[in-house]
């Protein structure tokens, strides 16, 4: 998987979570929720919801050291086999977090974090490596 391909895939990842946050919430506290001002302090949120708001909240947070790494990766034609395969790593890795993250079982995402993370650390070893910066 090329970077530019990454980047789209956890774009369209962050899309998604955004878009189940908003239907969610749209679903739960009533589609004037969204229209109103007057929103009362404290709403109740599901520990679903509460799941999907935090989903949605890593995802903006990781994106902020993965998406410079796949940036500067995709500006420097990084196209080892190896680079490639970590791209389609970090993808599949937040596609498993979020929905290992929905079901609510402890560390049970812990593993895909895991992987999406080393495998940006194996793509910046490879952009070291390049002698390009």
């Amino acid at each position: 998987m090329t970077m530019t391909a990454a980047l789209i895939g956890l774009a369209l990842l962050t899309m998604v979570l955004l878009a189940t946050l908003i239907f969610h919430t749209y679903a739960t506290q009533g589609f004037g929720y969204g229209f109103s001002s007057n929103r009362a302090q404290k709403t109740e949120v599901s520990a679903f919801g509460k799941r999907i708001a935090n989903t949605y909240t890593n995802q903006v947070e990781t994106s902020a050291f993965l998406v410079p790494i796949l940036v500067v990766a995709a500006l420097l034609n990084i196209q080892t086999d190896g680079a490639q395969f970590a791209a389609m790593l970090i993808l599949i890795g937040r596609v498993a977090f979020a929905v290992l993250y929905y079901t609510g079982l402890p560390f049970a995402r812990v593993p895909a974090f895991g992987i999406a993370n080393v495998s940006a650390l194996y793509i910046v070893y490879e952009i070291i490596s390049s002698g390009a910066l």
